[in-house]
């Protein structure tokens, strides 16, 4: 997306005031359940996690930690975690926020020098139709989308942080691993 395009950071949490991403939403639960499982595939009770973008009530952080990890919410948007960024962590997970992120090669370089050796990033964004598609694609209408990728995109920007990528059986979740 143009940068001249973009909301304002206030534009971005007013509209993100209208979803309803509480742990009661069973549906948002159920959606997040399936990015849990993909971190339990990956990682041992105890391991650290960051939540990466986890929205004001980091419900994800909420459930990883009931379920044995040492997560950390970090989200700029509503001043979480802060110092998060400055620790190591087995697993980030990046549920529906590599489409928002407005710097997304130092993002993701960054995020890939918080990983601990093995580690991982969990990735969880849709991948467009085809391009031809991507004026009419409802979620190219969303106005705090800036990113939009393909399975090849998100392979081109694991590689910008020397991990490698790799599908699940879910279509919009990602795996993206060290090399080290």
């Amino acid at each position: 997306m143009p940068e001249a395009q973009w909301l304002a950071v206030d534009e971005e949490r007013a509209r993100y005031a209208h979803h309803h991403n509480v742990a009661s939403n069973e549906g948002y639960v159920k959606f997040l359940g399936e990015v849990a499982e993909v971190v339990e595939g990956l990682a041992t009770r105890g391991a650290r996690v960051l939540d990466f973008g986890a929205g004001e009530n980091a419900v994800l952080t909420g459930m990883l930690r009931g379920r044995g990890f040492e997560c950390v919410a970090y989200d700029p948007l509503y001043e979480l975690g802060t110092p998060a960024l400055e620790a190591s962590y087995d697993v980030v997970v990046m549920c529906e926020v590599i489409e928002h992120l407005r710097d997304l090669r130092a993002e993701i370089a960054r995020l890939g020098g918080c990983l601990a050796p093995g580690g991982h990033i969990v990735v969880r964004t849709k991948c467009y139709p085809s391009v031809e598609q991507i004026p009419s694609w409802w979620y190219a209408r969303d106005p705090t989308h800036l990113n939009f990728f393909s399975v090849r995109a998100l392979e081109i920007a694991a590689n910008l942080a020397g991990l490698s990528c790799r599908r699940t059986e879910i279509d919009d979740i990602f795996v993206w691993a060290t090399t080290r």
